[in-house]
């Protein structure tokens, strides 16, 4: 199971970068705080893929104003509830 969680998985780290993006986005689009640290992590792993070639993320989410907030900030969107 760990080997699966480096291998698919990427971490970022909740630092003050995080924290100051999550603020932004919180106070932008009246996010709850958890989910502000969740798409501002979801940026700075964006940024990471981009910068090594990879395709962009996909943020999978199945809250509404999180959703909107991504899709906002350029994100493509899988929201489960839409998919039986």
């Amino acid at each position: 199971m760990r080997g699966d969680l480096t291998r698919r998985f990427t971490q970022i780290a909740i630092n003050e970068n995080v924290i100051v993006e999550a603020s932004r986005l919180a106070e932008t689009y009246a996010l709850r705080g958890y989910d502000a640290v969740q798409l501002a992590a979801a940026i700075e792993a964006n940024k990471e893929r981009v910068s090594n070639g990879l395709s962009l993320l996909v943020l999978v989410s199945a809250d509404t104003e999180l959703n909107d907030a991504a899709v906002a900030e350029g994100f493509s969107v899988e929201d489960p509830n839409k998919h039986p």
